[in-house]
């Protein structure tokens, strides 16, 4: 990709986060900061987010395309500003790593880390690059009041009822749990239905090209025998 074409990707990024009113120039790519980035990637969100089709008119096929589309946006220009701010990352692994040539854990907390903390912790990613596969994650995961519609819990007035009122009270969860909709034991029900069906956040980091398949089963060994270490500490 040559520097016009990657100029022109860079501005049609700003355009899906920033709108096309804003005026576009290198000086704007030369100042952009990840706060800016951030900052409107999470106004535009909560306009498309596909929870939100009941509430906004939209379909949800919509407003999943849309947010699709946000969060390339948001990962070319905070890639853009992450290889203008810091040089190139060291390499974790060499060319032709053996198990011993790994990043082996160091400070790691004496507690239980899920997966993608162990990696940032571990030094294998950085801090914006967990909140992606975090996003990444949320994205591709059943909604609750879908669940609960198809299980019969819910229907879908009931479900728009409870969108409205989460936006102050809280994850939908809960509120809905408050508002008489759910039970206790329905929610629970709900919730290990959502993260069972959820995508595993190392398969982010392998369609990245941040790991290997090789990678991620040795990366997944070492955070399974950190958890099971702690496991033991605390059964002394």
């Amino acid at each position: 990709m040559n520097r016009l074409e990657k100029e022109d990707r860079l501005f049609e990024a700003c355009r899906v986060l920033f709108g096309h009113e804003i005026e576009l120039s290198r000086e704007f790519l030369c100042y952009l900061q990840d706060e800016g980035v951030t900052s409107a990637f999470r106004k535009k969100a909560m306009e498309v987010h596909p929870d939100r089709a009941l509430i906004s008119g939209f379909s949800k096929q919509h407003c999943q395309d849309e947010f699709v589309s946000l969060q390339t946006a948001c990962h070319v220009l905070r890639r853009h500003i992450a290889s203008r701010n810091n040089p190139p990352r060291r390499e974790i692994y060499s060319a032709k790593p053996q198990d011993n040539q790994y990043l082996q854990p160091n400070d790691l907390p004496a507690e239980k880390l899920l997966f993608g903390r162990f990696l940032y912790r571990m030094g294998v990613i950085e801090w914006r690059q967990l909140l992606m596969a975090l996003t990444w994650q949320k994205s591709g995961r059943p909604r609750i009041g879908e669940l609960g519609i198809s299980l019969g819990f819910l229907d879908r007035n009931s479900v728009v009822a409870i969108l409205k009122k989460s936006v102050k009270t809280g994850p939908f969860g809960v509120t809905a749990q408050g508002m008489g909709f759910l039970t206790a034991s329905e929610v629970h029900e709900l919730l290990l239905r959502q993260k069972r069906q959820e995508k595993k956040i190392g398969q982010f980091f392998v369609e990245k090209g941040l790991l290997s398949t090789r990678e991620l089963s040795i990366l997944l060994g070492k955070c399974k025998a950190h958890n099971r270490q702690i496991e033991l500490l605390y059964e002394r």
